[in-house]
This record gives structure tokens, sequence and C-alpha cells, in this order.
């Protein structure tokens, strides 16, 4: 028997026992009598079937469950609206479910004439795949932070923009720059270039800002990019630093954490988000409550979109659960 016909009949078998004992309910002793197979394979069998994407298991909470940890974190850091998702088996799943709840959020709040300030990472990336077909808004979409050239095109805040420009029928204005200079003269230049402070100012001006919360860890998308060095994480986090927003980093108190890195950031400023009135953070990965907490207690966020795992931890975090 070739290989190819081996994986065919084992993926069958794994469909077969999984659709048995999940969608038709039987035990596994049943399942194992009915195919002729060891209650121990079936076991296995099912295993696979849950690594390989075969089975995909969703807990639905209840949503009266949502709305206490909605209504608690609304309380506990004073913001606007919170919208929680359910947790997901996987890590991809539960950026599009984070992302799916921005995008409804995004199609709910905007109106012609707002002007959306747009930071990058994958979790602000993956909104746009989730715009439905909303009437044409005559809004306009603006990078508030520069890009990288080792970023996925798809997480780039240039592309972000012009995808949710395109999703909404308004108008991108991109920022061309880097999002991190490599000294604060080369960050001063770009930041006097005409073009990047016409963008800039327009994102300060914006009444929407859609970012994403980064963490201080070695492995940070900011390390990834090549615009930090591991060593300068390692220091940013012995001065207490827990995330970022758009290159703004923060402590587990919210305070801002300057360390020499902050002035070669090309991005809108912590004050700038401060002054914008409807701040809507996304996060979706579980790894992130310290970050979540810091930037809540930022003053810099009014609307928050996360999953119900990570809104517990972050009450634990902060002594309200």
């Amino acid at each position: 028997m070739s290989r190819a016909r081996g994986a065919g009949l084992e993926i069958e078998l794994m469909t077969r026992v999984a659709s048995q004992y999940y969608l038709e309910g039987m035990t596994q002793e049943a399942v194992a009598r009915s195919l002729r197979l060891s209650r121990p394979k079936v076991g296995r069998l099912l295993d696979r079937a849950r690594m390989t994407g075969i089975v995909e298991i969703t807990v639905n909470v209840h949503p009266d469950i949502a709305l206490q940890l909605e209504a608690a974190l609304v309380s506990a850091f004073g913001l606007d609206q919170v919208l929680l998702v359910n947790d997901q088996s996987d890590e991809a799943g539960q950026r599009a479910s984070v992302a799916r709840a921005a995008a409804g959020f995004l199609e709910r709040q905007l109106s012609d004439g707002d002007v959306v300030a747009l930071g990058m990472g994958r979790n602000v990336g993956a909104v746009p795949d989730f715009i439905g077909t909303p009437p044409p808004r005559a809004s306009t979409f603006v990078s508030a932070i520069g890009g990288s050239p080792l970023v996925d095109t798809g997480v780039n805040p240039n592309e972000i923009c012009r995808r949710l420009a395109e999703a909404f029928a308004g108008t991108p204005e991109v920022l061309y720059a880097p999002a991190y200079a490599e000294t604060p003269a080369v960050r001063d230049a770009f930041i006097n270039h005409d073009d990047v402070r016409d963008v800039l100012e327009r994102a300060r001006a914006a009444n929407v800002a859609l970012i994403g919360i980064g963490n201080a860890n070695d492995d940070s998308a900011v390390v990834r990019m090549g615009c930090f060095s591991v060593a300068e994480m390692r220091r940013l986090r012995d001065r207490g630093a827990v995330g970022d927003i758009l290159g703004s980093f923060f402590d587990a108190d919210g305070h801002a954490v300057v360390d020499g890195i902050g002035d070669r950031v090309v991005a809108i400023g912590r004050a700038d988000l401060e002054g914008i009135k409807c701040v809507v953070a996304i996060c979706s990965e579980r790894d992130k409550g310290d970050a979540v907490l810091g930037a809540l207690r930022s003053g810099m966020v009014n609307v928050l979109v996360t999953n119900l795992s990570t809104a517990r931890t972050v009450l634990e975090l902060s002594g309200r659960s």
C-alpha cells in the first residue's frame, strides 16, 4: 500500500471514529465494538483527530458569565466598553474570534467623516478579514506608526490601512517611515519630513484608534522585526516594562517606561492616544495578561476586545477577581 493511500485511510478512520464519538454520542467502548478496534486505539485516534484539526472543540460559555466579566472590567478600569469572546483551542482560531468581534464593533461604530488611526500586528491585521459588506463610509484610515521590511505584509500598518479603507470604501493615508529609526537623530529626520509629519498629525486628530498590545518578552514582535535587540528588551524589563502600545512601553501599573528607546519610534505618542475619543485595544494571546493590565491602567485604552481567559487573568492580577 502506498504511503499516500495509507494516510488517506488513517484520515478516514479518524473521521469515522470522531463522528461516532462526538456527533452520534457513542461511548469509546461502543465505537471500538462498531469498528472492531481496541479501546486504546479509539482513544489514540480521537487524540490525533484533535491534533490534526479534524476535530475542533469550542466551549460556548453562557452569555451571563461574559456579561459579568465585561461589567467587572468596565468598573475596574473605567472603560467605555469591553467585548469578550469565547476561548478557542488554537491560536489562529482565537485570533479570528477576537478580530471578528473587533470588526463588528467598527461596523457599528464608524460614520461618515470619522478618522481611524491604526497600529500594527497580527491581531489588528486580522480585522479586515472579517469586515462584511457595510454601507460605504466616507471615513479615513491612517497609519499611526511606521512599518518594517521584516514584518509580514498582512501585519504592516500601511497594508492594514489600505485593506480597511477598501472594506469601508473609505480613504487610506499611509506612513512611509520605519516603526523604529536607528537613532534619535534619524527618527527626528523622519518626523520632520513633510509627508510623515502630515500623516502623524492626521492620526493624532483621529476620533477612533484600533491598536494591538505588545509584550516585553525576548521573542516579542518588535524583537522579531529587528527594531530592538534582546539586550534592549531585557533592559526595558529590568525597568519594569510589561508591554507596549505603538512603541510606548509601560509597567504593570500603566506608568511609562522610558529607556532611550521610545525616542526612536516613529508613531503618535501616549499623550496623543489619550486624546483620542475611542481607542480600541485588541488582544488574543493568553500570555499577555500583565501587558493588558498595564495597558488598561495606562489611560490609553477605553475599549477592550479579548477572550474570556485573558479577562479573568487581568482581573486576578489586578486583585479584582
